[in-house]
């Protein structure tokens, strides 16, 4: 194969940048901003500003949390009756563990959130509806003012929310969306648990100290009765209906037996032997039947009070905020910093973007 001439041959241009070539374009770049220090920082000057406004402008809020656990231990509780409950049907065969993500998604449903805002409780020295002061102290009279349908000055006047008017249903979904925020903005309200340890929290921000603390208060109590009540609706159901019949069965008895009794007074050594052997037999029997008949009746009432309890999971507060609690106030240096860092980033960019336009065009 013949060779071609060292003069023929393609030259091919290095494109590895060496060490000196680099820092010989960071020193440029460098001069570059140097040069242009008071361009980036007059573009630093409208996001410090805007930080610093922020800052002065964000209300004091007091952070608060309440807390609290499940016994999730359903199974066990009653284990020495287990055999018995088994044998009637009502043993407690769950799976003993309580869903957590169910339950704080009930603390955040609108039954439950409307039975702590339709709650009076005395926030800075004044009582009133929760609602109410989650208007007054979130300012929703400024964010009505503008408004004509009657909502500037408004204020709940009763808690009957199937009575609402459409204001008080419209002040409602309000309420609601600050509470549990939506896409735009999160909520003031938060609820959370830890997987490991199975406590349960209730958060708010809240813009003074009783209302932070009266409303986890309220809110956890409702939560509570709400929940234990449902739970226990069925087995507290059918624990009514078999007392029901066992309250009826003892009236019964204890008529047959009063009965007997005076049949006995009546009739002592007068009656025929035929005739009132038979009607002494007659309401004995009878006395006998409904004995039988309540003592296995209150077999039940007893099993199902068993199940009943058995069922009824137990809610226990751990720690609810205490006053004092620490106002959450922006900081201003912090705000100062960001809005520095953000604004000289921007200058930066827009410095050296403008360069590396220059001499790519050049």
């Amino acid at each position: 194969m013949t060779e071609i001439p060292e003069h023929q041959r393609p030259i091919y241009q290095d494109d590895e940048i060496t060490l000196k070539e680099l820092i010989l374009k960071i020193q440029e770049y460098w001069r570059e901003l140097w040069k242009n220090w008071l361009l980036i920082g007059l573009i630093c000057v409208p996001f410090v500003a805007y930080k610093l406004y922020d800052a002065f402008t964000t209300p004091v809020v007091y952070p608060g949390t309440l807390t609290f656990m499940v016994d999730e231990d359903e199974g066990n509780r009653l284990s020495p009756f287990a055999g018995v409950l088994g044998q009637f049907g009502l043993g407690g065969g769950g799976t003993g563990k309580y869903n957590l993500d169910k339950i704080l998604e009930i603390s955040k449903s609108r039954r439950v959130l409307q039975m702590a805002l339709f709650s009076k409780s005395k926030v800075q020295g004044k009582e009133d509806y929760l609602a109410n002061h989650l208007i007054r102290q979130f300012e929703f009279h400024e964010k009505w003012e503008d408004d004509t349908t009657g909502m500037k000055d408004f204020l709940y006047t009763h808690g009957e929310v199937p009575q609402f008017t459409k204001n008080e249903n419209k002040a409602l979904k309000s309420l609601l969306g600050l509470l549990n925020g939506n896409e735009d903005k999160p909520g003031i309200y938060a609820t959370s648990y830890d997987e490991d340890t199975g406590i349960m929290s209730l958060g708010i921000d809240g813009r003074s100290e009783d209302l932070t603390i009266n409303f986890l208060d309220t809110m956890f109590q409702r939560l509570r009765s709400f929940y234990v009540e449902k739970t226990i609706e069925k087995s507290e159901s059918t624990y009514t209906i078999i007392k029901e019949k066992t309250d009826s069965l003892a009236q019964e008895l204890s008529s047959a037996e009063y009965g007997l009794a005076q049949f006995m007074d009546r009739n002592r050594n007068v009656y025929s032997v035929t005739e009132g052997q038979l009607q002494q037999s007659r309401l004995t029997a009878q006395v006998t039947r409904l004995q039988t008949m309540y003592a296995e009746a209150l077999k039940n009432l007893q099993i199902s009070e068993l199940n009943l309890r058995n069922k009824e999971p137990f809610i226990t507060l751990i720690d609810s905020p205490l006053s004092p609690i620490k106002a959450q106030v922006p900081s201003k240096l912090m705000a100062l910093i960001i809005g520095g860092i953000l604004g000289c980033m921007v200058g930066v960019t827009f410095v050296l973007g403008r360069k590396v336009y220059r001499d790519a065009m050049s």
